[in-house]
């Protein structure tokens, strides 16, 4: 199996919401607004100050997910990377 990582786009918002919804599920036992998610998602992806997520895909279709957000810093007067 190979498997290829690859920026989101549009048509990984359903997959990438579902990782998203079993990762609250599993580490925090918190269930996550279907509505929420998928408009949560869907507007990152549409804006890219906002962050970006990368898809890792084998077979062809999404296996994995990593978000990454972005927080200035004025302490360091520079971006940092949050990986979600």
């Amino acid at each position: 199996m190979t498997t290829i990582f690859r920026r989101a786009t549009p048509a990984d918002v359903a997959a990438i919401a579902a990782f998203n919804q079993a990762m609250a599920q599993e580490t925090e036992n918190k269930t996550l607004a279907t509505g929420t998610i998928l408009a949560g998602v869907e507007r990152m992806i549409s804006d890219p100050s906002l962050g970006f997520y990368l898809v890792a895909e084998a077979d062809g279709g999404p296996v994995g997910c990593l978000g990454i957000t972005f927080e200035w810093s004025d302490w360091r007067n520079g971006l940092f990377w949050w990986i979600q």
